[in-house]
C-alpha cells in the first residue's frame, strides 16, 4: 500500500512486542529505503530485532533520525549496518546495544548534531583512539552522551591496560555545547585529554568508584571551554553512595544555565570525605576562583559515621576552597562542619577558608550546640582581624541539591 502514496517521508516505529501487522510493515517499509527519514526501534523482542537488523544492512540515504533501544544489552550491530554510511543522519541514539564499528559510521555522518551511545558493555567497548577518530568528522555535533555499564570483567586491551598519553594535537569539536559521560575515570580522562570543545556550556560527568581518583585532564578540559571556566558557585551533596559536585554561575537575578555536574560513586561511607578531597585537589585547583560553597545532606540519607566529635577530614576538604566568601550549610551537614571549624587553634584559624565573609546555616536558631560552636569560630576570626557574619539560612531546609 505504501506505493500508492506520493513520495512522502516514512517514519518507522517499532515499540515493545510488535503484532503481526507491525512486523509486516517493518519488513515492507525498508524496501523503500530511499524514503525512510526516521526510525525508532524500542523493543525487547528478539525476533523483532533479528528481522530489523537484517533489513538495516542496506543504505538509508534520507535517514535523519535513528533511535535504537533494546532495553537489555545482548545484541551487537554489524559493521554493515546502514550500509556503513549515514550522510544525512542528524540524531543517533543507541541504548543497550553494542556497536563496536560505530566510529566507521561516524566518519560518514558529517551532519550529525546529537549522538548518544548508552549502556555500553564490554562487547560494545570502543578503543578511545578509534572513538576520537570517529568524532573528528562531526564538526556539527552539539550533544554527546557516552554511558557505560560497570562490569567486573573487562576485555583484554581496554583502557585499564593501555592508557593514552595526552597529545598536543587535540580533536576539535567546534559546535559541541553539551557533554554527558558515565563510566570509568580513566576513559573519561583520556577522552577529554584528546578533544577540545570551546563552546561547551553544560557537562554532566558520573564516575564509577576507584580507590584512587585524580582528574587533572578534566580540569584542563573545562578551562579550555570559555563558558565553563567562568563558573564560580559550588554545591556539594552527600547521598548514600554518591557525592555530587555541581558548579554554576550566579547572574544578577538568576543562575546561569551553563553548568558542570560531577557525580562520584563512593561505596565506602567512611572514605567519602577523603575521596571527595582527593578529587577536588586535582579538579578544582585550576578552575576559576569559587565565591560560594553550599554543602548538603538530604534528610532521607543517614550517615553511619555520625558522631559529635570534630571531623579533621572536613578541614582537609575546606582548605581547598581558599577563595570562597560565602559558606552555606544544610541542616544535616552544619553540625559536622561547625565542629571541625570549632576545633581550629586560634593561631591557625585563617588556614581554612581565609576569604570567608559569611556563614549561613539552616535552622541555626534551633540548634543550640551548633550556634555555640560557630560563635566560637566567629570570635576567633574576629581576633584574627578577619570577622565573619553568621546567619540562619532559610534555603537550607529545602531540597536545593536536586
Amino acid at each position: 500500500m505504501l506505493n500508492i502514496w506520493p513520495e512522502l517521508h516514512i517514519y518507522i516505529v517499532i515499540l515493545d512486542y510488535p503484532v503481526v501487522e507491525e512486523m509486516d510493515n517493518l519488513i515492507a517499509a525498508p524496501r523503500l529505503n530511499h524514503r525512510v527519514s526516521r526510525i525508532r526501534f524500542h523493543s525487547r523482542s528478539d525476533l523483532a530485532w533479528e528481522t530489523f537488523a537484517s533489513l538495516m544492512q542496506q543504505p538509508f540515504p534520507a535517514l535523519t533520525d535513528l533511535w535504537v533501544d533494546l532495553q537489555f544489552p545482548k545484541h551487537v550491530i554489524s559493521p554493515s549496518f546502514l550500509g556503513g554510511s549515514a550522510p544525512c543522519l542528524r540524531a543517533l541514539h543507541l541504548d543497550s546495544i553494542s556497536f563496536p564499528a560505530l566510529p566507521n559510521l561516524l566518519l560518514s555522518a558529517t551532519n550529525l548534531v546529537r549522538l548518544s551511545y548508552g549502556r555500553i558493555t564490554s562487547s560494545g567497548y570502543i578503543p578511545l583512539q578509534e572513538m576520537v577518530a570517529g568524532l573528528s568528522a562531526l564538526t556539527r555535533l552539539e550533544s554527546l552522551s557516552l554511558t557505560f555499564i560497570c562490569e567486573r570483567e573487562l576485555p583484554t586491551g581496554t583502557y585499564r591496560e593501555i592508557r593514552i598519553s595526552p597529545s598536543h594535537t587535540r580533536t576539535l569539536l567546534p559546535a559541541l555545547t553539551d557533554l554527558h559521560f558515565l563510566g570509568f575515570p580513566e576513559y573519561m580522562e583520556d577522552l577529554v585529554a584528546q578533544i577540545d570543545a570551546p563552546l561547551l556550556e553544560s557537562m554532566e560527568i558520573a564516575l564509577f568508584h576507584e580507590r584512587v581518583l585524580e582528574v587533572p585532564q578534566l580540569a584542563k578540559f573545562v578551562c579550555r571551554a570559555d563558558k565553563l571556566s567562568l563558573l564560580d558557585r559550588a554545591k556539594v551533596t552527600f547521598k548514600s553512595d554518591i557525592i555530587s559536585v555541581f558548579l554554576s554561575r550566579e547572574l544578577e537575578r538568576e543562575v546561569d544555565p551553563k553548568t558542570l555536574w560531577l557525580d562520584l560513586s563512593c561505596l565506602e561511607s567512611l572514605l567519602r570525605l577523603s575521596y571527595l578531597t582527593q578529587c577536588c585537589a586535582s579538579y578544582l585547583a585550576t578552575l576559576s576562583p569559587l565565591k560560594s560553597l553550599r554543602i548538603g545532606i538530604p534528610h532521607y540519607y543517614i550517615w553511619k559515621d555520625v558522631i559529635d566529635e570534630p571531623y579533621p577530614q572536613w578541614l582537609g576538604l575546606l582548605r581547598l576552597f581558599d577563595t570562597v566568601q560565602g559558606l552555606y550549610l544544610s541542616e544535616y551537614v552544619g553540625p559536622r562542619v561547625v565542629q571541625a571549624l570549632r576545633g581550629l587553634p586560634a593561631e591557625r584559624v585563617m588556614e581554612v577558608l581565609p576569604a570567608l565573609e559569611t556563614v549561613s546555616i539552616a535552622r541555626l536558631e534551633s540548634q543550640g550546640r551548633v550556634k555555640d560552636a560557630i560563635s566560637e569560630f566567629a570570635d576567633a576570626r574576629q581576633l584574627s582581624g578577619h570577622p565573619i557574619f553568621i546567619n540562619d539560612w532559610e534555603g537550607g531546609v529545602h531540597y536545593w541539591w536536586k
